[in-house]
């Protein structure tokens, strides 16, 4: 396995992540939910913008 591929398995399981606790909040638990999902969100955007840069590092070679 390449960087790209584990990049791409890193972000769908983010994602899938987000997704979950999403679905899954509540009144009484919103603030902390909240939070996980703006730091998995940042996180999530840092493994797509090097993704993004690792492809077109790929394309050019």
């Amino acid at each position: 396995m390449n960087d790209i591929t584990l990049l791409k398995e890193e972000i769908a399981e983010l994602e899938q992540e987000i997704f979950r606790l999403k679905n899954s909040m509540q009144r009484a638990d919103n603030g902390v939910k909240l939070k996980r999902i703006k730091v998995k969100s940042r996180t999530l955007e840092r493994l797509k913008a090097e993704l993004s840069a690792l492809e077109k590092l790929r394309a050019s070679a």
